[in-house]
């Protein structure tokens, strides 16, 4: 028998020892069973995962190869193709995650083998109990090895941690496939000259504030009500512009105490459904303080007629089916932005582009985030070199190419929608940016009060600062309103109602004129009219080719600070407290020239 210890400090020296042996095998123990219990989760959901994928694949390549459609199969062959590469990826971080845990599991066990053997050899050299009657010493040994057993449990707790981390996603850019976690699938991203019929976004589908329809009204009155089809309230405020699809209108609302996304019907006016966008469990639950003109529901939504997506000042993002089915709900953390987040939606196929520029240039706290539209997880993120700012990206396509072109300060940079890697940059910005960019024709146009007007040829690579900068102007710069081009004028607005114009061949200053009255929404153009809106509600009518020149104007009776949305023979407009349709009254709407879009090319 193990001789037992002579001297009260032997036996206290043999009880840590003891006690610190048991504690490391229970631990060692513990890990192995999180360990063998994370890989056996791991295989299964990755057999399932392996089965549905390729199911998947095999159903898209079977509808290729009875697809006449070219787009169609274009399509098609490039959601293969992002499927087979999703698939690969999550096959080597298996492999990786593996690997990792069969080490975990073979130290677990060795350590624990170790620790339960020297812990049977010490317990048999333990003192015996005192007899009776007998006072037991002090057990000074009690606090040391209550210390030894919470080092070892932080221990197990860090690799908990780990081995959560590893078996969650592991790579940032997956593509999640059909009816895979909390998402719903309903079908496949339309084509662009679908989207170019509707108001999907802020300023219309190409973010320039083009309307296709020229056969919208250009006189009524909110008093009167002439022309005014009908009129909602909207439960909640918020300064964001109502986007369109189809037979339906979306906005969305809050408070400091809560969000919701609504749909009104576009012949009705009826409420046909309202959602509440709850912050996750776990997310931040305090709003953060914003100033009263930006609120807590800035942003404009986004649709394309599956899904529509809203997001608010406390970072909650929201999507829902167009039907009112939740999707998911997702909070991207805390906005560090001095104002209050502003920059409105868009979406691309199957991603929710989301631009959250925050600090400062020098802070790295600004990303581009791309959402995966059936699940909210993260398809991809990009970090950015610039500072807040409350601009809303454009989706351009110059030369055959999409380009994200997004405005910040100090740069304006173009990103590829699909990756969201930089195509270029060109530094002309500074300050708090809000106006968003505007493009036509290889141009992009980007401007803020403080810096300049610059006019950038798209399709470039790397900085092109010096090299594709066509020109730039420093005269009646904007603060918040964006700018709006109809490809021979660049126009500009400034919060004051100060009015200038640049031929966009040569950036020369055409004619500027002072409307005298407070503007925050943007300008948009309806053939060759442009409609802007103060901010009491009155919508200003004119033509700009040769000068400014109101030929109309129209009062809803109601303060506006969102910019309109049009559709074929209507506008919807919302002033601070209701919904607005405008259009003819007592029949069909009046037929009129539709415009093309911008350029043809790719779903944006």
């Amino acid at each position: 028998m193990p001789p037992t210890p002579d001297t009260p400090q032997e036996a206290r020296l043999a009880r840590v020892r003891y006690q610190a042996a048991l504690a490391t095998a229970v631990v060692a123990g513990a890990v192995c069973a999180v360990a063998a219990g994370a890989l056996a989760v791991r295989h299964f959901r990755a057999t399932g995962e392996h089965l549905s994928t390729s199911e998947a694949i095999a159903r898209l390549r079977e509808q290729y190869l009875h697809s006449e459609d070219p787009d169609r199969r274009a399509e098609i062959a490039e959601t293969i193709r992002e499927r087979d590469l999703a698939l690969r990826r999550r096959h080597f971080g298996r492999l990786t995650f593996m690997r990792l845990g069969g080490l975990v599991l073979l130290a677990g066990a060795v350590v624990f083998l170790v620790a339960a053997s020297r812990a049977v050899a010490l317990r048999r050299r333990l003192p015996h109990p005192p007899r009776a009657g007998e006072r037991a010493p002090p057990d000074v040994t009690a606090p040391a090895a209550r210390w030894t057993v919470v080092g070892l449990a932080a221990g197990l707790l860090g690799l908990g941690v780990f081995l959560y981390a590893v078996t969650g996603e592991g790579y940032r850019a997956r593509a999640p496939e059909e009816g895979e976690g909390a998402g719903v699938a309903v079908g496949p991203p339309p084509p662009y000259e679908t989207i170019a019929r509707q108001w999907p976004r802020f300023r219309g589908p190409d973010g320039n504030g083009h309307s296709r329809y020229t056969n919208v009204p250009d006189a009524w009155d909110g008093e009167s009500g002439e022309n005014v089809l009908w009129r909602a309230e909207v439960p909640l405020p918020g300064p964001n512009s109502p986007v369109l699809w189809g037979e339906r209108v979306f906005l969305s609302g809050a408070t400091r105490q809560g969000r919701e996304v609504f749909c009104f019907d576009s012949g009705t006016g009826s409420l046909l459904w309202s959602r509440p966008v709850s912050t996750p469990a776990g997310s931040m639950t305090e709003p953060p303080e914003v100033m009263e003109a930006t609120g807590y529901a800035s942003p404009t939504c986004a649709t394309d007629g599956r899904y529509v997506c809203a997001v608010f000042a406390n970072a909650d993002v929201g999507c829902f089916t167009v039907e009112g089915k939740e999707v998911w709900i997702r909070n991207l953390g805390r906005f560090r932005n001095s104002y209050g987040y502003a920059s409105s939606l868009v979406i691309y196929r199957d991603t929710l582009l989301l631009q959250a520029d925050e600090g400062s240039p020098d802070q790295g706290y600004s990303r581009l985030l791309a959402l995966d539209l059936r699940t909210g997880r993260t398809a991809w993120e990009a970090t950015r070199p610039v500072g807040a700012s409350w601009a809303t990206p454009a989706l351009a396509r110059p030369e055959g190419r999409l380009e994200l072109i997004t405005c910040a300060n100090p740069l304006v940079i173009a990103h590829d929608p699909a990756s969201g890697k930089e195509l270029w940059r060109a530094e002309v910005l500074g300050g708090d940016v809000a106006p968003s960019p505007v493009w036509h024709d290889g141009l992009a146009f980007a401007v803020n009060t403080g810096a300049v007007l610059a006019a950038i040829r798209m399709g470039g690579a790397g900085d092109v600062t010096d090299s594709r900068v066509a020109w730039t102007g420093e005269d009646g710069l904007p603060d918040i309103v964006s700018p709006l081009t109809d490809g021979r004028l660049v126009l500009l607005c400034t919060t004051d109602g100060f009015l200038s114009a640049y031929g966009v061949a040569d950036g020369r200053l055409l004619w500027q004129h002072e409307l005298d009255r407070r503007m925050n929404a943007s300008p948009s153009l309806v053939g060759d009219r442009v409609y802007l809106l103060d901010a009491k509600g009155v919508m200003h009518i004119a033509t700009v080719a040769d000068g400014f020149k109101e030929v109309a104007s129209a009062d809803l009776g109601e303060p506006c600070r969102a910019s309109p949305a049009f559709a074929d023979g209507r506008i919807y407009l919302r002033g601070s407290k209701h919904l607005y349709c405008i259009g003819e009254k007592g029949g069909e709407a009046r037929k009129g020239k539709e415009q093309a879009p911008d350029a043809e090319g790719d779903n944006p």
